[in-house]
């Protein structure tokens, strides 16, 4: 029987104090368990040659967690420094020609925007689709698709707003058109179903909603997209022909890891998904969306410019409202006690599956008390 919800903040350091972290959107905290595990990391690492064994145990067993939140098998996950790394192996991957096209909205995710732009240097040319206010409309990036078009980068949720796509519809469409579907799931994954399945390529980041150090998450489909071969290469992703004038990438989804893994984040990731399934992604995700959906009602009952879609069922668990000096509101947030997210004139509160009732009260009244 999966323990029941919200988690006790005690399992996590630094937030049992009595304050209010509801800025997982920007980093998380991590686990009390984690301490252990970088022990045993420790431990392996002295043990020499067989700890360099037992590193690679743990990526492997890392990987098949991570299977069981993405809905690919395990051979199809590769570990980086960084989500927006997974981004540039997809890149480099493509063989580009003058002419071509790739799409992305005006308000998505920084990385992949600047790597759409950067490739007007090959010829390419960057669809950078405006947004009508702070939303962005997925019918519009699939409107300008056309017959040059190789890819499409779309975030299931925005860091900006918490604004959350039907995967699925864009999915669909894509695979319809011959589109490659980069699918950055760095504000949904450990917090909301994701199913990366419906992209050829997913990517995200690990200190957020995976509780986890800073390491990238990278996921292949092979059936979708079986002719993946990023130009980035080193000794880890394949091996060389018996004349070594030919390079052979690896059969899975390791093609993409060009060197040693960060096995210490690997060690730490995997105690944070053991403990998140524990629970049950889609337990989390009713407690994380509904302390949101609360948090949007007393938002929109204060007349806050709430920028996060009011349909909940384009939302996950940010909620954002747009304001002039964000930054002066989060530091002041801080010192009664309340973690926010500030930045692109807009204050972020998010929650995950630690997150309270009683959070959730102080934080409206405390921006209740801020307008008297």
């Amino acid at each position: 029987m999966a323990p029941a919800l919200p988690a006790p903040k005690s399992d996590f350091v630094g937030i049992d104090d009595g304050g209010v972290h509801l800025g997982t959107g920007g980093q998380s905290p991590m686990l009390v368990r984690h301490r252990d595990a970088f022990e045993q990391f420790m431990a392996d690492k002295a043990s020499g040659e067989p700890g360099y064994t037992a590193h690679a145990k743990i990526g492997q067993e890392t990987k098949a967690l991570m299977s069981r939140l993405t809905h690919l098998p395990a051979a199809n996950h590769a570990f980086l420094g960084n989500a927006s790394e997974g981004i540039g192996r997809v890149i480099s991957s493509m063989a580009w020609q003058a002419g071509d096209n790739v799409v992305v909205s005006a308000k998505d995710y920084a990385s992949g925007l600047v790597s759409m732009v950067r490739l007007a240097q090959l010829g390419v040319e960057p669809r950078v689709v405006p947004c009508d206010g702070w939303q962005i409309d997925p019918q519009g990036l699939i409107d300008a698709c056309d017959g040059r078009t190789r890819l499409l980068y779309l975030s299931q949720v925005t860091s900006l707003t918490g604004q959350q796509f039907d995967v699925e519809v864009v999915s669909r469409e894509l695979s319809r058109r011959g589109v490659v579907f980069l699918l950055d799931v760095s504000h949904a994954l450990g917090v909301v179903p994701v199913d990366a399945r419906l992209a050829d390529f997913t990517v995200s980041s690990g200190y957020k909603f995976l509780c986890s150090p800073h390491v990238g998450v990278f996921a292949w489909n092979r059936e979708r997209r079986p002719d993946f071969e990023p130009l980035t290469v080193g000794w880890a992703s394949g091996s060389l022909s018996g004349d070594r004038c030919r390079y052979v990438p690896n059969d899975d989804a390791s093609r993409a890891e060009i060197g040693n893994a960060n096995y210490l984040d690997l060690y730490l990731l995997r105690e944070s998904l053991t403990y998140l399934l524990g629970f049950g992604i889609p337990a989390i995700a009713a407690h994380a969306t509904g302390l949101a959906n609360r948090l949007h009602a007393g938002m929109k009952t204060l007349g806050l410019d709430v920028v996060t879609p009011d349909d909940p069922g384009q939302r996950a668990t940010s909620v954002s409202f747009a304001l002039h000096d964000a930054e002066g509101a989060a530091a002041a947030a801080r010192e009664a006690g309340i973690s926010l997210w500030s930045g692109n004139g807009r204050l972020r509160a998010t929650t995950h599956l630690f997150s309270t009732d009683s959070d959730i009260e102080r934080y409206v009244d405390w921006l209740a008390a801020r307008q008297t």
